[in-house]
This record gives C-alpha cells, sequence and structure tokens, in this order.
C-alpha cells in the first residue's frame, strides 16, 4: 500500500474511530495506505442473517467504509468525500468467522472519485472473495466532521 504522512495516517484513525456503525461491527482499520484501505470485522449473531451468514447489509457497509477510506486518503485536508452510489455484487455466501474489505481507488478524480471493493469472508484461515463492489465517491469541501 501506499504511503501516507504520519498525520493523515492518524487523521483517518481519529474518523474511523468516530464511525458509530463500524464500532457496533466491531471492525478494525487493518491497513492504511495512499489509495487502499483493509478493513475487517469479527462474526457475531448481531450482523449475520437467518442462515448464520454475515447479512449483506453489513457486508456492504464494510466495502462502502473501505472504499470511502481510501477515496479520503487521496483527497486535501479542506475536503471530504461522501458516497454518491455504489453497486455490489455477492459472488458466494458470507459464512466464516471474520469479513475483510479491501478499499482501492480506480480512478481519482477533482469531483468523482470510483473506487472498487472487494469483500473476503475468512474461515479457519482460507480467503475466499465473497463480494465485488464498484463505487464512485464525490469529493466536497470538509463538512467539518474529520
Amino acid at each position: 500500500m501506499g504511503n501516507l504522512s504520519v498525520e493523515r495516517r492518524r487523521e483517518i484513525e481519529s474518523s474511523f474511530a468516530k464511525q458509530g456503525l463500524m464500532g457496533a461491527f466491531q471492525a478494525c482499520l487493518d491497513k492504511i495506505g495512499f489509495g487502499k484501505m483493509e478493513i475487517s470485522m469479527p462474526y457475531s449473531n448481531s450482523i449475520s442473517q437467518q442462515h448464520k451468514f454475515f447479512h449483506g447489509g453489513a457486508v456492504g457497509a464494510l466495502a462502502d467504509t473501505a472504499c470511502g477510506y481510501a477515496a479520503i486518503s487521496i483527497i486535501g485536508n479542506d475536503e471530504a468525500a461522501l458516497t454518491a452510489e455504489y453497486k455490489i455484487n455477492f459472488l458466494a455466501p458470507a459464512d466464516g468467522d471474520r469479513l475483510i474489505a479491501v478499499g482501492s481507488v480506480l480512478k481519482p478524480g477533482r469531483t468523482l472519485i470510483v473506487c472498487q471493493g472487494e469483500v473476503f469472508i475468512e474461515k479457519e484461515g482460507k480467503r475466499k472473495l465473497c463480494a465485488l463492489m464498484l463505487m464512485t465517491m464525490c469529493v466536497v469541501k470538509n463538512l467539518g466532521h474529520k
């Protein structure tokens, strides 16, 4: 993953810590890079669906957040990035112990940033791709919520 300044890494870590949903998911910001982020969360019944897999909404939220922070890592200090749209394809049941989302910037832009989110399910130490997201982030002047 590309390099970020220590200050920018701290800003991203601080912002992530303020995410109520990620806190509820017990999610961790595992890898921070320029244009690329990795976030994971453990399985729990509170984020499962009726077959005891991770719920699709939790899968989407994790991918959205990983892509969002990948975009945030490349914008200016006076800017914020908000999700404009996303599409997610579920490729396999999210049946495992841990979910890992890797968000990557595909196309940086001044107003729009296109990102890809790959979501892996980890079971017994093995990873399997279970979802793929394509999303667009909109760059706006900082909202004062770093």
